[in-house]
């Protein structure tokens, strides 16, 4: 079993992003986005985030299945229903936390990758980064449960990711269509 220190991986990952913005910043030589920068470093500490609370305790193993059996959890809501048997609240953190985590995944794709813009695409990418979550923690993390409620509540919250930015971003066009109307008179 290989024990991963966190501290010395997220270090050396920021390390190289701060690298690597900046000398793409040196190449360019031309017009710092400051919005865009922020929320391309804000989508990168998400990232940093997201694998440290789905990979944490960092225990990973190159065994295939223990004794044999896939940790695969494929009932809907068995695990959720069975969780936790009288703490509701318990089963409502688990459920909130697992939409919440994917909610900034639906906001910052479409801003940042125009193309990425269509819910079709949001929707295949949650559910596909929600996937690729649970098969490392199926295959390779033998202190984590891969359940198909993560996947259910991942995608969920990247949809309502996406559904968020589509409102933010109608609601600005909107102001800044009032403002000009404003502004002619």
């Amino acid at each position: 079993m290989i024990h991963l220190n966190p501290i010395i991986i997220y270090s050396m990952l920021t390390l190289l992003w701060v690298w690597y913005r900046g000398h793409r910043y040196l190449q360019r030589k031309r017009y710092f986005h400051f919005l865009r920068e922020f929320i391309l470093n804000a989508f990168f500490v998400y990232l940093l985030a997201v694998s440290y609370v789905t990979m944490e305790p960092f225990y990973f193993t190159n065994e295939i299945a223990i004794d044999g059996a896939i940790r695969f959890d494929t009932h809907l809501f068995y695990n959720l229903l069975h969780m936790a048997e009288g703490y509701i609240v318990l089963k409502l953190l688990y459920t909130v936390g697992n939409i919440l985590l994917f909610v900034p995944l639906g906001m910052f794709i479409p801003y940042l990758f125009k193309h990425t813009n269509h819910f079709l695409v949001i929707l295949l990418l949650g559910f596909f980064s929600s996937l690729t979550i649970e098969l490392i923690q199926m295959f390779f993390t033998p202190t984590r449960l891969a359940t198909v409620d993560d996947l259910f509540f991942n995608t969920t919250g990247a949809i309502i990711g996406y559904l968020l930015f589509v409102i933010l971003r109608t609601s600005y066009y909107k102001t800044i269509q009032l403002v000009r109307k404003s502004t002619r008179v």
